[in-house]
């Protein structure tokens, strides 16, 4: 068995729910990597938000929209749940929430390797992306998992790559990515 298919069987018991400070998570650095190619969240509203949401619905998201991450040095490098993260601090910007606001998140036993990271990362924002249809434009889409994932040398497009195969396998070409997608193949 490989170490990605043994991480994978035994993922919840490597994994304990604990509570931690909003301000001790960090995003891990191939989030990072990934935002400074493409950030989903710069492209998901140009327009303020003004909506108030009581204090108890920031719990509901921690719970429904978890965050996985390891700890680090003093610190949690969180390879999940960005979008919660990203919530959780606009909240704590807006006055919403106090700044020392703890919040459960997953914590894995030990730090993953790089391939494990990437994976996770990429499950997380691509099925934000797609699944859950954070961003409904053809071009934004198209932008964001182009940066995200890498063409395997001698295929026709990421939707070939064994990164993107392995998280959907049955999205194998532009065509069906589109259908699933309900979008027009033209601009994808």
């Amino acid at each position: 068995m490989d170490r990605r298919a043994k991480f994978h069987r035994d993922l919840f018991g490597q994994t304990t729910w604990e509570t931690v400070n909003i301000e001790q998570l960090v995003a891990d650095e191939i989030l990072t990597h990934f935002y400074a190619k493409a950030n989903p969240i710069a492209l998901l509203r140009n327009q303020p938000n003004h909506q108030h949401h009581p204090a108890y619905l920031f719990n509901l998201l921690a719970l429904q929209s978890p965050i996985i991450c390891y700890s680090f040095r003093r610190h949690y490098r969180y390879l999940a749940g960005s979008f919660t993260v990203e919530k959780l601090r606009d909240a704590i910007a807006k006055n919403e929430l106090p700044s020392d606001k703890e919040i459960p998140v997953f914590v894995l036993n030990k730090k993953p390797n790089s391939e494990l990271r990437k994976q996770i990362i990429q499950f997380d924002l691509t099925n934000n992306l797609i699944d859950k249809c954070f961003i409904s434009d053809t071009k934004k889409i198209s932008f964001l998992l182009r940066n995200w994932f890498q063409k395997d040398e001698g295929k026709r497009s990421i939707f070939q790559s064994q990164e993107w195969l392995s998280l959907y396998p049955n999205l194998n070409t532009v065509e069906k990515t589109a259908a699933y997608l309900s979008i027009s193949k033209k601009d994808f």
